[in-house]
């Protein structure tokens, strides 16, 4: 999003994009809800349908996410849409699970691509409020009107600080949602690497 993310990038590997927002410098915190915010987080849904309509899936979190394991275990094929949730139910085509889009992965159909231009339509009836609370307003009106299949993932493999559950037999990825403001966050991430490192230390090797 800005250009020492884009540098640190390419430091690890040469596949790297420079996803850059006109009119807004995303280079540092922004507060939550203000224009800055909003228009970073929207931008998101605007990348993926340009992904989408390249002809590419893809797998999309929040630099605030954790990777322990592959999360491809906990995508359904069946699925046009794979979102992460604050608090899941039980049941994972359950449209009550609460979504979060940290964790989203999409295939690219037509289907997926009109569903991301409604869902960034939809910003207009709701101008001071996220993406993905947007989503959750719209989601029974995405489902009916382009059939679209979601499925929700359980907080239990893809875990967060909502809902926070870390079974480390299960968690695939842990997100850093629910924790306001980037001090916080990063302390936390540093508390859930640790006791996943103390997890490796103990349980892996025995």
């Amino acid at each position: 999003m800005d250009q020492k993310a884009f540098e640190k990038c390419n430091s690890v590997h040469r596949l790297c994009y420079l996803h850059e927002q006109i009119g807004s410098d995303l280079s540092s915190e922004k507060a939550y809800l203000s224009k800055d915010y909003l228009d970073l987080v929207w931008s998101k849904v605007r990348l993926w349908q340009f992904i989408l309509e390249q002809g590419y899936s893809f797998l999309f979190t929040d630099v605030d996410a954790m990777w322990f394991r592959n999360p491809f275990r906990h995508i359904s094929v069946y699925a046009d849409l794979t979102l992460a949730t604050d608090v899941f139910y039980g049941n994972p085509e359950d449209h009550n699970n609460m979504p979060n889009t940290g964790l989203v992965f999409a295939k690219p159909t037509r289907k997926n691509i009109e569903v991301l231009k409604y869902w960034r339509e939809a910003r207009k009836r709701f101008p001071t409020t996220n993406e993905q609370t947007v989503y959750d307003k719209i989601k029974h009106e995405l489902v009916s009107k382009f059939q679209l299949k979601v499925q929700y993932v359980s907080t239990a493999y893809w875990g967060n600080f909502c809902q926070p559950q870390k079974d480390f037999t299960k968690l695939s990825t842990f997100h850093a949602c629910c924790r306001s403001g980037l001090a916080i966050k990063l302390a936390h991430i540093k508390s859930v690497i640790e006791e996943w490192k103390m997890y490796k230390s103990i349980y892996l090797k025995s």
